[in-house]
């Protein structure tokens, strides 16, 4: 059974590599959305993924 689940990148390179490095499918992205306040900005996207599962994210020392 799949859940709905959502992370936030600061930059779309990112959130590009993190759908590629966790494999992530296109038919399981819900939605990615845009948040931009003056010069910053933030992108979340929402999926559905294995509850079992913890995706890897890119922390100072590579991906983990």
């Amino acid at each position: 059974m799949k859940i709905l689940k959502s992370h936030e990148f600061t930059t779309s390179g990112l959130l590009a590599e993190f759908v590629n490095y966790n494999g992530i499918q296109r038919e399981d992205i819900l939605n990615i959305v845009v948040y931009t306040v003056a010069s910053s900005g933030s992108y979340v996207i929402y999926y559905y993924g294995d509850p079992n599962v913890k995706e890897k994210s890119k922390s100072l020392f590579g991906w983990n």
